[in-house]
């Protein structure tokens, strides 16, 4: 999200500020949190792929009214399926995420509010437990291979920039190249497997279109034709990684002989 342009994007409508820290690396939440401010919005900051990370030495999830993680196996700290966590300073918040999350219930068959079943079950909690210690090595190893990668490939497609004031757990590794078809096909000749998130912007799913309707987004919809999503986890083996650069070094270097 370009924090210089959503405050031309806030109506009376508006009801909170929704910045995602896509890849691994926080959204400008300083600014955000601002422009937040001034029009009286909550900031509910989706952290799904940055649990970890910091932003100007704070962590991910504590930087605004609301934090959103999710702890999908791929994740930094992955559990056995789905599960996930929300972040918030504010009491009164709390006790309503605690109540929504167990079927609307303040206290055993006394419901206050409308709710979900929405608990983690025991299993998830467990690998989470048991893999929480393991989190620092997890960021570190993933900050290096990260930094790796850069190195690698910054001569042969654009990766995606961290910015200096923050630390990125690159929740995935994302490059971007106008030539996203045929690296991705070079990658998959050799078994290596790749992603793209996302091959859509918001505007365009289905369930977004009319709205938004004859409004166009550039940037995501650039990023949407670009990106390719390399293999990314703290176990990843250097050989496999060089292997993972050298067929795009070739890739590209075909192609300018081309």
């Amino acid at each position: 999200m370009d924090a210089a342009k959503v405050a031309a994007a806030i109506t009376p409508r508006t009801r909170a500020i929704m910045p995602v820290s896509l890849y691994g690396q926080p959204a400008d939440m300083d600014e955000l949190n601002a422009l937040a401010a001034r029009h009286r919005l909550p900031v509910i900051e989706d952290a799904a792929q940055s649990f970890g990370a910091t932003y100007k030495g704070r962590r991910s999830c504590n930087l605004s009214t609301i934090g959103c993680t999710s702890f999908f196996p791929s994740k930094p700290l992955g559990c056995y399926g789905d599960g996930g966590a929300l972040f918030t300073n504010d009491d009164a918040l709390a006790k309503a995420f605690r109540e929504i999350r167990h079927h609307g219930q303040s206290s055993r068959y006394n419901h206050t509010r409308i709710g979900v079943g929405g608990r983690m079950d025991t299993i998830q909690c467990a690998v989470l437990l048991a893999k929480l210690p393991r989190l620092d090595w997890e960021i570190e190893r993933r900050v290096a291979l990260g930094k790796r990668y850069d190195s690698l490939l910054a001569k042969h497609v654009r990766p995606i920039r961290v910015k200096p004031d923050r630390v990125s757990v690159y929740g995935q590794y994302t490059v971007c190249t106008p030539q996203r078809a045929r690296l991705q096909q070079a990658l998959q000749a050799k078994s290596i497997p790749s992603a793209v998130h996302y091959p859509l912007s918001l505007h365009h799913q289905p369930a977004y279109a009319a709205p938004y309707q004859g409004q166009s987004f550039p940037a995501a919809e650039k990023l949407a034709r670009e990106v390719l999503s390399l293999p990314m986890s703290a176990d990843l083996a250097e050989s496999d990684q060089d292997l993972i650069a050298s067929t795009i070094q070739w890739t590209s270097a075909e192609k300018s002989y081309s």
